[in-house]
């Protein structure tokens, strides 16, 4: 008897589960999408990514394409959302790897956004922007060495980052003048060189290459991809 009623509560509750209406896609009618009512290109722009993932969910690229978005719409949480569902899709996703620092650090979670920028630098060696990040909360940790090194190489690649116009995040620390006297005796050194060699009957002098073209600004989120264009609609030259 006992048998026999558990057979037909697990059969009852297997036909429930069958017969359930499926769930609509969480994407189909987010929460933030009634504030996407302003007709702005923002706007625009979060409703075809969201369309995108309708389509194909498991898109690394359109989750933190939609995480960037909706931080520029004030939804962190949600951002930070999507870009841990961009990682778990493609966990060497390098750019929603330093785009979770970025919110992580905005909020307060120091572990979190070391970790992420951590993932940063070891999927994306020489990233610039993360090794700086990585020094502020080094900083911010109080580990002085650990940050002046990190600061110091993050200027090597890319010595523009002191520039306030270009990385408005120097500003913040106070290891500057540190992280310049650690880097200098390298700069001067690479700076300095001049190598020769022969260029047909004579010689010419040829200087060390110039420093990498400058990085998005700490302050921004890696903006979403561009959309692909249609070449069947491209103009012909002439």
């Amino acid at each position: 008897m006992k048998r026999t009623l558990l057979f037909l509560v697990t059969l009852a509750a297997f036909g429930c589960a069958n017969f359930r209406k499926p769930q609509t896609s969480e994407y189909e009618a987010p929460f933030y999408a009634k504030y996407l009512n302003t007709g702005s290109a923002l706007d625009a722009q979060i409703n075809r990514t969201l369309a995108g993932l309708r389509t194909d969910p498991n898109s690394s690229m359109l989750h933190n394409d939609l995480g960037a978005l909706l931080v520029q719409k004030r939804f962190p949480k949600d951002a930070e959302r999507e870009f841990e569902r961009a990682i778990d899709l493609d966990r060497k996703n390098y750019q929603a790897w330093y785009n979770l620092g970025l919110v992580r650090a905005a909020r307060g979670d120091e572990g979190g956004a070391r970790r992420a920028y951590m993932a940063t630098i070891h999927h994306k060696p020489g990233h610039a922007l993360a090794l700086f990040q990585l020094g502020l909360v080094e900083e911010r940790l109080q580990h002085t060495d650990r940050a002046v090194d990190l600061i110091a190489k993050a200027l090597l690649i890319n010595p523009r980052l002191i520039e306030p116009g270009v990385n408005p995040r120097i500003l913040d620390t106070q290891l500057l003048h540190l992280a310049l006297i650690k880097m200098y005796p390298d700069a001067h050194e690479r700076t300095s060189m001049q190598f020769q060699g022969v260029a047909g009957a004579g010689t010419r002098r040829v200087t060390a290459p110039q420093a990498p073209s400058p990085q998005p600004t700490p302050e921004q989120i890696i903006p979403p991809s561009p959309p692909a264009t249609d070449p069947s609609q491209q103009r012909p030259p002439g």
